[in-house]
């Protein structure tokens, strides 16, 4: 009978919430600065 400490649960469930909201909302923002021709340019 293991007991898990709330804090840690609820503070490692935020940080994952906030690290795949970072790597989900950056490339996004950086790819709405690019014009369409720089974008498909890449390609």
């Amino acid at each position: 009978a293991q007991t898990f400490d709330l804090r840690l649960i609820f503070g490692s469930l935020l940080f994952s919430l906030f690290v795949s909201l970072l790597s989900g909302v950056y490339p996004a923002w950086r790819a709405s600065k690019l014009t369409p021709v720089e974008a498909i340019s890449y390609e």
